[in-house]
């Protein structure tokens, strides 16, 4: 006979509280602030209660009209955006989930892991900085000790060894004048890639093409690892 012990998973008023952190979160990294505005934006994700909730629970608070996190606020709501955005990545680049089942499954999963397993997440994706829709991902006391109890799977490709292949995950250059450039070349999400040097430059396999990328480059194309996926 097998024991087995029941662990609880977030009342469905922890969950409405952490989506509404995680939406000011966000407007705030879109510079919005104003009280009326994140108020309107609540009521139209389906929470017309939740600034209220909020205030009641002691997470935020108004000044001249202005909403202001308070410090157990913003614990709040930048560990609820690390764990969406880093399900997010989770999904898209180790699963390979479709993106119209990224979004839901992410926001399921936002509210349940816990804190070791957004450590093990992170560090297995190796550390990213943004999520797929390019959003920043708040960093973890792990990204700053990177102490590799987990061997990364996604990587940039100048950590890949000379004759190492994986597939590319994500390219991490909005923005980058290269980028326009590198997807007309072939390097795509899933394309599969292999280094053959990485000095005076990085020398890469991508498809049918043989590419010559600065280091700066490099470093920001992540690669997914995977022994299938090597170029024969």
């Amino acid at each position: 006979m097998t024991e087995r012990q029941k662990f609880p998973i977030p009342s469905a008023e922890r969950e409405d509280v952490e989506e509404a952190l995680g939406l000011l979160w966000y407007q705030r990294e879109l510079g919005v602030t104003d009280g009326a505005t994140l108020r309107g934006a609540l009521h139209a994700a389906g929470s017309p209660e939740g600034f209220d909730r909020l205030v009641r629970h002691g997470f935020v608070r108004e000044e001249s009209d202005h909403v202001l996190l308070t410090s157990s606020g913003d614990e709040l709501a930048r560990d609820v955006t690390r764990r969406l955005r880093l399900a997010e990545r989770l999904l898209t680049d180790v699963l390979s989930l479709d993106r119209s089942a990224v979004d839901p499954n992410a926001c399921v999963l936002e509210h349940t892991i816990s804190p070791e397993v957004t450590e093990s997440i992170c560090t297995l994706l190796g550390h990213p900085v943004e999520c797929p829709h390019g959003h920043t991902i708040p960093p973890g006391e792990c990204c700053g000790r990177k102490d590799g109890r987990l061997s990364p799977i996604v990587v940039p490709l100048s950590r890949l060894a000379v004759g190492e292949s994986g597939r590319v995950a994500y390219l991490q250059l909005k923005d980058h004048p290269e980028l326009h450039r590198l997807l007309a070349l072939g390097v795509i999400p899933g394309a599969p890639v292999h280094l053959h040097q990485t000095f005076p430059a990085f020398v890469v396999e991508v498809g049918e093409s043989q590419l010559a990328l600065e280091s700066s480059i490099a470093a920001r194309i992540f690669v997914r690892r995977a022994e299938e996926s090597k170029i024969s």
